[in-house]
C-alpha cells in the first residue's frame, strides 16, 4: 500500500506540474510541459521493478487526487 501511495502522489506532483504550474507560472509551452511529464512517468512505469497492476493503479488514483486538489486551485489557475 506504500508503494502505490508514494507513486501516486509523485505522479500527481508531476501531473500538477506539467499541467498548471509550468505552462501558468514558468510560461512554458503547454506541448512541451506534456512532453516534461509523459516522459519521466513513461521511462518510470517502463523501468518500475512493480508489477503492472500496482503501477495501473498508482496512474489512476493520481489522476484522483488531481481532479480533487482541482477544487483548491485558484481560478485564474483554471
Amino acid at each position: 500500500m506504500l508503494i502505490i501511495t508514494r507513486n501516486s502522489l509523485l505522479i500527481a506532483v508531476c501531473l500538477y506540474l506539467a499541467s498548471v504550474f509550468l505552462p501558468e507560472v514558468m510560461n512554458v509551452n503547454e506541448t512541451v510541459a506534456k512532453y516534461l511529464f509523459v516522459i519521466p512517468v513513461g521511462i518510470w512505469g517502463i523501468k518500475s521493478k512493480n508489477k503492472w497492476w500496482i503501477n495501473l493503479i498508482s496512474f489512476l488514483l493520481a489522476l484522483i487526487i488531481l481532479i480533487f486538489s482541482s477544487d483548491f486551485l485558484p481560478e485564474s489557475v483554471l
